[in-house]
């Protein structure tokens, strides 16, 4: 016979929601269950019922639909590769960038971490950047994995790495014009 209340698939979705939240606000590493608990609005029990470890509930969190509401795909893949590659770039120069970086900062101490960062969020990103641009320039075209890679590598490098100030706008158009370059003639 189960016992207590039925888990309320409404009150799952807020506290997903307030995880993002928190990430958003602090970063993976500085992320604790009772903040999101205290933000929810919600006990500590609460959350364990779910789920019992840090790491499920960030995976969940990464699995939920807000999560995905990012990945816009309209009728011109360009656009689409554009505005995502903005909205990163101005999450890494702003408040956002705890979340990355948060997560990157914990990717050597915690395998189980980076294992939840690259089956969620970091395979989301690569499948919907390489959609886009397999829409432009075909399934088969040469380097397209690599191509959906340099975006948000060149993004972390310059504001992670280099420490560089981020004209979102200025560096998702020119990365945007590089990744759907056509190859050189004696590449093709």
């Amino acid at each position: 016979m189960a016992r207590g209340r039925k888990l309320d698939e409404e009150r799952s979705e807020h506290i997903l929601g307030t995880v993002l939240d928190v990430l958003h606000d602090v970063g993976y590493d500085q992320m604790r269950m009772q903040d999101v608990a205290d933000r929810a609005g919600v006990g500590l029990s609460t959350i364990y019922r779910r789920w019992p470890t840090k790491q499920d509930l960030v995976r969940a969190s990464l699995e939920c639909p807000r999560a995905t509401e990012q990945y816009v795909v309209t009728d011109d893949p360009r656009a689409d590769v554009q505005a995502f590659l903005t909205r990163m770039a101005q999450d890494l120069s702003g408040k956002g960038a705890q979340t990355m970086l948060g997560f990157l900062a914990s990717l050597r101490a915690d395998p189980e971490v980076a294992d939840v960062y690259r089956e969620t969020k970091i395979a989301k990103m690569q499948e919907f950047l390489r959609s886009r641009l397999a829409a432009v320039l075909g399934e088969d075209f040469p380097d397209l994995d690599l191509r959906a890679t340099a975006g948000p590598a060149i993004l972390v490098y310059q504001a992670a790495v280099c420490g560089n100030p981020i004209d979102a706008d200025a560096i998702a158009g020119r990365l945007t014009d590089l990744l759907f370059a056509p190859l050189p003639v004696e590449l093709r």
